[in-house]
């Protein structure tokens, strides 16, 4: 037995506990992140949970690998879905930690039971935690798929909504304000706490929203925005041209639908010929097995 297979996967696994340490470990401030803060009142959400353990992996990872263009959050993303980044990270980290450590403790049972030698699972150890710090990746992509298109659907009513305020007579501030407050849905509560903050801010509400829609990047809320202060500050008529953005966005998600469904057809043509396949042959094996036996 080569010696070196045995001592790796205890190097590996020492490197990442010491990894994990050195992560916990605290460390001088940036200058630079220090003067930034200086007048700045904003209390950011990760400063309500600065004694998590959960806060604390993701901050270590943050401040040690900001600058690394390999380390790329999806801010948009995150916010849509109402994600910390700290939270984010320190489910990278978990995924990565649980991907090598698990062929370890699978060798060690393996060993055990007298399989085989416990090195030679836990050499799939760096490629597993490799995928798996990916993974994430994965899951906020798709979460924040689903959530931007539920977004976009609540903002079709949203349209309708601010248009029927605004031919009724209601100024845009107000037109947006009240048709935010029908909706129950999330997007719906999403909005209004925009529009609240931004009466408290003494920002314009179409000024909020459009920064909203470029945050979680959802320009079908940008679009509201941009018409509504056209008519703001033209007194232009807005009505109309709601109905027809609304009918176009309809339109358009009707046709991804579409198009969805016809790629999930598509992904079914192979199983279900397999399948068919399969159920010719146990057709045809009694045939066979009396001609050739």
């Amino acid at each position: 037995m080569n010696p070196a297979l045995v001592v790796i996967p205890g190097l590996i696994f020492g490197l990442g506990v010491a990894l994990i340490i050195a992560a916990l470990t605290p460390s001088q401030p940036r200058l630079s992140a220090a003067l930034d803060r200086i007048g700045t009142t904003t209390v950011t959400e990760d400063t309500f949970y600065a004694n998590t353990f959960e806060n604390r992996i993701g901050s270590a990872v943050l401040r040690r690998f900001s600058d690394n263009p390999a380390l790329r959050i999806p801010t948009s993303d995150l916010r849509l879905i109402g994600m910390s980044v700290n939270r984010y990270l320190y489910q990278k980290v978990l995924s990565a930690g649980l991907g090598l450590i698990a062929p370890m403790s699978i060798g060690v049972v393996f060993q055990a039971l007298g399989l085989t030698a416990f090195y030679i699972p836990a050499l799939l150890g760096i490629p597993l935690a490799v995928g798996a710090w990916f993974l994430p990746n994965l899951l906020v992509r798709d979460q924040a798929k689903e959530a931007r298109d539920e977004f976009s659907r609540a903002v079709t009513v949203y349209m309708e909504l601010v248009g029927a305020e605004r031919i009724s007579g209601a100024s845009p501030s107000t037109a947006l304000d009240n048709a935010a407050q029908v909706g129950r849905s999330w997007p719906f509560v999403r909005i209004r706490q925009t529009l609240t903050e931004a009466r408290y801010a003494g920002v314009a509400p179409w000024d909020a929203l459009e920064q909203l829609a470029h945050e979680i990047n959802v320009p079908d809320l940008g679009e509201i925005a941009q018409v509504i202060r056209l008519s703001g500050e033209q007194g232009a008529s807005v009505y109309e041209t709601l109905r027809a953005r609304g009918q176009n966005l309809r339109d358009r998600l009707m046709n991804d639908e579409k198009t969805e469904a016809n790629k999930e057809t598509t992904k079914m043509f192979i199983p279900m010929s397999l399948t068919g396949v399969m159920f010719m042959i146990i057709l045809a094996t009694p045939f066979l097995l009396d001609v050739f036996f």
